[in-house]
């Protein structure tokens, strides 16, 4: 009888612990699942400021480890959804964030429905449908958002209406104050930003630009200006290019001795021998990559004006190389050449190893002592305004990055570091990351003329430059 009460209860103790274990079992699973059903749910991300303009909505979406199969976007009142703009129903279910852009035009129903009742706000209603681990469900939520269909202005324009071939220009306008971003584009699919000046309810803009080596595109440039709802205006603006040089074509033989020596001194490698691959490899792929890099670093605009307006050319130096120079390169007895580059500034030769003064006043921005590619030892000088000075080939870098420079400073020697033949400066100008031709610079009185004094006058008083106009 003892033995067996004793083994009822060994049974009773088991089977409460088994459902203890099922209870304790159960109890974490559905805490969890009611972790992953309100802690997993899709996000949804408004891009565009809560705001509705003519650039559109954009959101994004976020999966949050769901699987959505769903989205629909709408636009309508406080009680109701009026119109669907967006809804997308056969989704990749896996993707983690994914942005969707709803652009409007004028002829748009919610656009038409907005200016006949002049509206000032509207509801977005957003539904996604999705599935976690274990549920499927909806998620359907408003959003408040204002209406800007209204751009930026942009007035009070002025030029001197031209530039040389290669040169520098500049425009002068007005922009509203409700303006976000505002830009000059000459057709180099470049961003030529303004030196701003608020006051009065509007910002008076300054904008120094070059159409680089060909004419501003259709004799034009276009000025534009966003403001923060992603509303736009753009204005064009007629701007003759002075065709004042003819710059020279080289036609250059392929020796293959001289970029073996080259190949491996720049590329740290100790080939035996290279083919045109290794060729294009250095003069086509590399040099594209060193220009964008000092594009990069030539591209940061300042309000203040750093030099004193005076440039030099390297001293006792000979220019052998010019601006814009079209180089054709051949292999042997080929009659196409290989490939065509051009030059971005001005071979100088001097004296071997010969001291390199900064060419003006301004703030040492780039320093490359490893070798900037076929460029080689190469120093960047920030002179304001977004005009720098670069001078490459170098034998010895002698300032550092933030090293303030005078025309008196010594910065380095010439050399022949990177794809150069022989000892020589390679010196270009940069304007907000675009190379220009950089007798602009060493014209003095050119340069008092189109930069200086512009600059001087619109700090001053922006409404009151005096524009001197060519005789064109």
């Amino acid at each position: 009888m003892f033995k067996k009460k004793k083994f009822d209860m060994f049974k009773r103790k088991k089977k409460f612990k088994a459902t203890l274990l099922v209870l304790i079992f159960a109890l974490i699973y559905g805490l969890y699942a009611l972790y992953v059903a309100f802690a997993h749910n899709p996000g949804f991300e408004l891009l565009s400021k809560n705001t509705i303009s003519y650039s559109g909505l954009k959101a994004k979406i976020i999966s949050d480890n769901t699987k959505i199969s769903m989205v629909k976007v709408s636009l309508g009142t406080k009680e109701k959804s009026i119109y669907t703009i967006y809804e997308e129903n056969n989704l990749d279910s896996d993707f983690q964030e994914k942005i969707i852009s709803i652009p409007f035009t004028e002829e748009d129903k919610v656009v038409k429905f907005i200016k006949k009742n002049n509206l000032k706000s509207l509801y977005l209603y957003y539904e996604i449908k999705y599935k976690n681990k274990f549920f499927n469900s909806d998620l359907d939520k408003k959003i408040k958002i204002s209406i800007d269909f209204q751009p930026p202005s942009i007035k009070s324009v002025r030029t001197d209406s031209y530039v040389y071939l290669g040169g520098i220009g500049y425009v002068i306008y007005e922009t509203s104050k409700d303006t976000f971003l505002s830009y000059v584009d000459t057709g180099l699919n470049k961003k030529f930003y303004p030196i701003a000046i608020e006051k009065d309810n509007l910002i008076s803009n300054l904008v120094f630009f070059t159409c680089g080596n060909r004419p501003c595109k259709n004799g034009k440039i276009k000025i534009v200006a966003e403001d923060l709802s992603g509303n736009s205006i753009s204005l064009l603006r007629k701007m003759k290019t002075l065709k004042n040089k003819n710059w020279k074509t080289s036609n250059i033989v392929i020796d293959l001795s001289f970029l073996l020596n080259k190949y491996n001194e720049i590329f740290d490698s100790n080939l035996s021998i290279v083919s045109l691959e290794n060729f294009l490899e250095l003069n086509m792929i590399l040099r594209e990559k060193n220009n964008i890099e000092i594009s990069s670093n030539t591209s940061a605009i300042s309000n203040k004006l750093i030099t004193s307006g005076k440039f030099y050319q390297m001293r006792n130096s000979k220019v052998f190389s010019d601006y814009s120079e079209k180089r054709d390169y051949y292999f042997q007895d080929e009659d196409k050449p290989l490939m065509t580059t051009y030059h971005w500034g001005y071979d100088l030769s001097s004296i071997k190893n010969a001291k390199i003064y900064a060419s003006s006043e301004g703030l040492v921005s780039y320093v490359n002592n490893n070798g900037l590619g076929i460029y080689g030892k190469t120093i960047i000088i920030n002179h304001g305004l977004g005009f720098y000075s670069l001078y490459s080939h170098l034998s010895e870098i002698l300032v550092n990055v933030g090293d303030k420079v005078k025309t008196d400073t010594i910065i380095g020697r010439t050399g022949e570091s990177g794809l150069a033949f022989g000892d020589h400066l390679h010196f270009g100008t940069y304007l907000q990351g675009v190379p220009f031709n950089s007798s602009e610079v060493w014209d003095q009185k050119y340069f008092l003329q189109k930069v200086l004094n512009i600059y001087n006058d619109f700090i001053k008083d922006p409404s009151n430059v005096q524009i001197k106009k060519s005789g064109i």
